[in-house]
């Protein structure tokens, strides 16, 4: 496995029992139907894209993921499901806007919802931050998305309360910094489907 390479800075490839989280690639523009579904999209502010423009905002979007990369050694990865390849989602660290902090993210296409995919995924996340030093770590929501509260809380953050970021009034959480390292880490390689 290789990694990616993005100006000086390499995006890693990591494997989890299901997954392989890696650099978005432009042909992954045939799996990103998921950026149309309005239900997938029901929690993230700009909503979903319009079918007629998914070829022309997506290699904007690897762009700027690729930049995200260069200019701060962390970003999103592409979720590529191993057992066929097709890139399922997001998920990564984003600068969360206005603050120092970092935000862990993620976005899955509707039918990978509810199998610990995203738990997956997002646990290899806060482990590449654990391994690379960041702090910081937090995640935010809407007030009525339930679901993603209770998935924070499912990968080990805590309600910190109410921020404004992009414009909204959310929840945030926070990974704990007092967190054990040892009990973290034997989370993070735990069973992919908690």
């Amino acid at each position: 496995m290789s990694d990616a390479t993005v100006g000086e800075k390499r995006v890693p490839r990591i494997e989890t029992a299901r997954l392989i989280l890696r650099a978005f690639e432009n042909d992954d523009v045939r799996d990103v139907t998921f950026f149309t579904d309005p239900e997938v999209m029901r929690f993230i502010p700009r909503g979903a894209w319009k079918p007629e423009d998914v070829a022309s905002i997506f290699p904007r979007l690897v762009a700027r993921r690729s930049e995200e990369w260069r200019d701060v050694g962390y970003g999103m990865w592409a979720v590529v499901l191993k057992k066929t390849g097709a890139a399922i989602g997001h998920c990564g660290l984003q600068r969360l806007e206005d603050s120092d902090e970092i935000e862990v993210y993620y976005l899955l296409d509707k039918p990978y919802w509810n199998q610990g995919i995203a738990t997956e995924a997002t646990l290899a996340a806060l482990r590449f931050a654990h391994e690379r030093g960041l702090k910081n770590i937090v995640a935010v929501a809407m007030p009525e998305n339930g679901a993603s509260q209770r998935f924070m809380q499912k990968v080990g953050m805590k309600h910190v309360g109410h921020a404004q970021h992009y414009g909204l009034e959310l929840v945030k959480y926070e990974l704990p910094s007092t967190r054990d390292a040892k009990a973290e880490s034997a989370r993070v390689g735990g069973n992919p489907k908690a």
